[in-house]
């Protein structure tokens, strides 16, 4: 399960240097100071742990709102991510198949027209098909949004639609308003393609399109049906269409961030600023008396930041005609009344894109919830034991699909050779010209709202960065770069410190080598283990010992017959009376048999005593008729206990 605690962090424990990563919150944050985002969470999961987590700046500046991991924000196009999770679902149930064409659920597609660069319109020469809509590679395109002028005539042709979307929020009851998925759908169809389908890949409506195909294939509203076997599976208790009243409190704003000329006059005061910004934008927000905020905004979070005070400084500052600073200005509604994404104020439009009108649409969830997603897709399909899809079909989500779409082995996404395209978002491909800020196998995507995710199977990693600024996934980007830099350093820290044990092992065994040269003896008797004699080196050792054997067995029996231990075999001859010499030989079996007998009775014995006894099995001594037979240690004990005196000594077993 995905627990986000800053004290669950274990970025050691996922194989990332956490110098690395403060270096990145560290820069973030900075960006935040500069008025340039209001506030970033960033969140990065690798080896089955929390690696790292960091909440920093407001999700609502006008309210002092901190950013949290459940801050509820707006996916926009990242929704597209889990409508396409939706369609693999119904492709597994049998309900839908990737080369079904559109027209076969949304016949106002069967009969659609491609532009001509000269205006002419002409027929589709290939229908659409669903494979086409999942990888944009239909021919459709987008209008402007957050109410920028259109850039040209592919996006101009979409404001008649865009409009009207947009009434169906504002004014249900208008006759030209659209108020359904399937409504705009039909719309849509009639708006004439900027390229044939299959021919190239283009970022358009098609996941809208898509989502109104899962409503016709399954016979439930989109939203029923991603919270019945997506939503709902996956413990994404913060996702939906809309925002109820009760989480008012957790709803973040939405910002976008403009440069502003300042320029300082000398001796200090506030600075002159000038912003250009679009009509549209600037009249939407606008304050209005519902908006209103009673507090004035001067920390250097707040969207005006406020001018340095340099009289009370004591410093004069010199005119600085260049100085850039930003201006956050705000695009929803400040009160819960009237915020878009709120419940009783949302799009009727359930749009699996993203938006459909000039700003609102699309899901909108959390940091939190939408780790439970990246979660599942990193472990093919499956999170807390539940499966939500099967691993190969998780595996045909996350591999590029433009070749198939298009039938070209050079279709690129962005028109930027190693990025391909899955069925949920850009894949990164092996080639020569692939960027190298990416990875090949990595994929994942992004939303209008600042917000994008990562996926790295190889590195078995993901990641995710909101930063609630409309058009800037620069934090992703930089959250990714500095996970690459801390996989790579403690990789380093680790080769690092292996080096330093080897080298220490290797110190260590050089000297014991030299103890072993100078000392062979006490090296033989402190080595904790010994090397196993070779096959030669034993068979050269034999004939040494039987012939040393052999010298000293007549030695041994005269000394034995001496002490009385060995009777004459002549009974009626007198015992022999012994010499100085021959007594000396017979107590020096006698110690013998003695430290054989301590030997026996020890609890363990030394690595020197087992070579010992190793050895004395392989003594040979002549038999009684002049044989040589094998002196083992139990021949040795049973003749030196039939032979000894028993006053002598006494060996037992």
């Amino acid at each position: 399960a995905v627990v986000l605690k800053r004290n669950r962090c274990r970025p050691e424990k996922a194989g990332l240097d956490a110098r690395a990563l403060k270096k990145v919150d560290e820069a973030l944050h900075a960006r935040v100071e500069r008025n340039e985002m209001p506030g970033v969470v960033n969140i990065v999961y690798r080896h089955g742990v929390l690696a790292h987590m960091d909440c920093h700046g407001y999700a609502d500046i006008e309210r002092k709102v901190p950013m949290r991991p459940d801050s509820i924000v707006r996916l926009y196009s990242m929704t597209k991510c889990i409508v396409s999770v939706a369609a693999a679902v119904c492709l597994e149930d049998g309900v839908l198949r990737l080369d079904d064409l559109v027209s076969k659920f949304i016949p106002a597609f069967a009969d659609i027209k491609v532009r001509q660069e000269g205006g002419e319109l002409e027929p589709a020469v290939r229908p659409i098909t669903v494979l086409h809509l999942l990888t944009h590679t239909a021919g459709m395109g987008y209008g402007p949004m957050l109410g920028d002028e259109a850039d040209g005539e592919a996006e101009e042709r979409f404001l008649p639609v865009i409009t009207r979307a947009g009434r169906g929020r504002t004014s249900p009851s208008d006759p030209s308003a659209i108020t359904t998925l399937e409504q705009w759908c039909n719309e849509i169809a009639t708006v004439p393609l900027r390229s044939q389908p299959g021919a190239e890949w283009f970022y358009s409506y098609s996941h809208d399109v898509v989502g109104r195909v899962v409503e016709v294939v399954t016979g439930q509203r989109l939203d029923a049906f991603l919270q019945r076997r997506v939503l709902g599976p996956l413990g994404m208790v913060d996702t939906g269409f809309e925002v109820p009243r009760e989480k008012w409190d957790r709803v973040a704003g939405m910002y976008r961030r403009f440069e502003v000329e300042a320029v300082r006059p000398p001796g200090g005061g506030a600075a002159v600023q000038d912003v250009a910004m679009a009509p549209a934008v600037a009249e939407a927000t606008k304050p209005t008396d519902s908006d209103a905020d009673p507090t004035p905004r001067t920390d250097a979070n707040s969207a005006s930041p406020a001018p340095r005070d340099a009289e009370r400084d004591g410093v004069q500052e010199p005119a600085q005609p260049d100085d850039t600073v930003y201006e956050l200005r705000r695009l929803d509604s400040r009160s819960a009344e009237a915020n878009e994404w709120m419940a009783g104020n949302a799009s009727p439009i359930l749009s699996g894109g993203g938006s459909v009108d000039a700003m609102t649409g699309g899901l909108v969830s959390t940091a939190a919830d939408y780790s439970r997603f990246c979660l599942m897709l990193l472990r093919r399909g499956e999170l807390d034991g539940v499966r939500i899809l099967k691993e190969e079909t998780v595996d045909l989500l996350c591999t590029n699909q433009l070749p198939a779409a298009t039938g070209k082995s050079d279709a690129w996404a962005f028109s930027t050779p190693g990025v391909g395209f899955g069925l949920i978002g850009s894949v990164s491909v092996e080639h020569p010209e692939l960027d190298s800020a990416l990875r090949p196998g990595e994929y994942g995507w992004g939303g209008m709202a600042g917000t994008a995710w990562t996926n790295d199977p190889r590195e078995d990693f993901f990641l995710l960065s909101f930063s609630l600024t409309a058009f800037d996934l620069t934090t992703e980007e930089e959250l990714r770069g500095g996970v690459r830099a801390a996989i790579a350093q403690f990789d380093q820290r680790r080769e690092k410190a292996e080096m330093r044990r080897m080298e220490r092992a290797e110190k260590e065994q050089r000297r014991v080598e030299r103890l072993a040269a100078a000392a062979p003896g006490l090296a033989r008797t402190t080595t904790p283990t010994k090397r196993p004699r070779s096959p030669a080196s034993a068979a050269k050792r034999g004939p040494q010992l039987r012939a040393a054997s052999a010298d000293l067995a007549p030695k041994r029996r005269r000394s034995e017959a001496e002490a009385g231990a060995v009777k004459s075999p002549d009974k009626t001859s007198p015992p022999k009376t012994p010499t100085p010499a021959r007594s000396e030989a017979g107590n020096s079996v006698r110690k013998a048999a003695g430290n054989l007998q301590r030997s026996a009775t020890e609890p363990q014995s030394s690595p020197t005593d087992r070579r010992v006894r190793a050895r004395a099995g392989e003594l040979e001594t002549p038999s009684p008729d002049g044989a040589t037979a094998s002196m083992t240690p139990r021949r040795v004990r049973l003749h030196l206990d039939r032979s000894a005196p028993r006053t002598a000594c006494t060996v037992s077993a």
